[in-house]
């Protein structure tokens, strides 16, 4: 499965939960219909970014051989040193898997 459709299904079965903020962020840019480009938020962002019990979580969606750039790897870094979660996921069940871990971790 490619990444961009693994992150679809990841924000269609996000939609179906309660209790969830979320939106899909990422990095980019496009071209302009003047022909300059616009670049969208910051690099290694994750690509989706929720609030889950009030805490800040960023998944980076890849497929089984995807690997995180420098940036992301950073981009992790400083997440967890603020306090938030940061995961990388490849399936529906990953993402099923870390919000149990984030339960287990605030004990809810």
């Amino acid at each position: 499965m490619l990444e961009n459709q693994i992150q679809k299904s990841i924000l269609d079965y996000l939609a179906y939960k309660k209790n969830i903020y979320y939106f899909r962020a990422g990095s980019g840019s496009f071209k302009t219909e003047k022909g300059g480009y616009f670049k969208t938020g910051s690099k290694g962002c994750p690509d989706i970014v929720m609030s889950y019990h009030g805490q800040f979580v960023g998944l980076e969606v890849k497929t089984e051989k995807g690997k995180q750039s420098e940036y992301q790897k950073e981009a992790e870094k400083q997440i967890k040193k603020s306090g938030g979660f940061y995961y990388i996921v490849t399936s529906i069940d990953d993402v099923i898997n870390c919000l149990k871990q984030i339960d287990n971790q605030l004990e809810i």
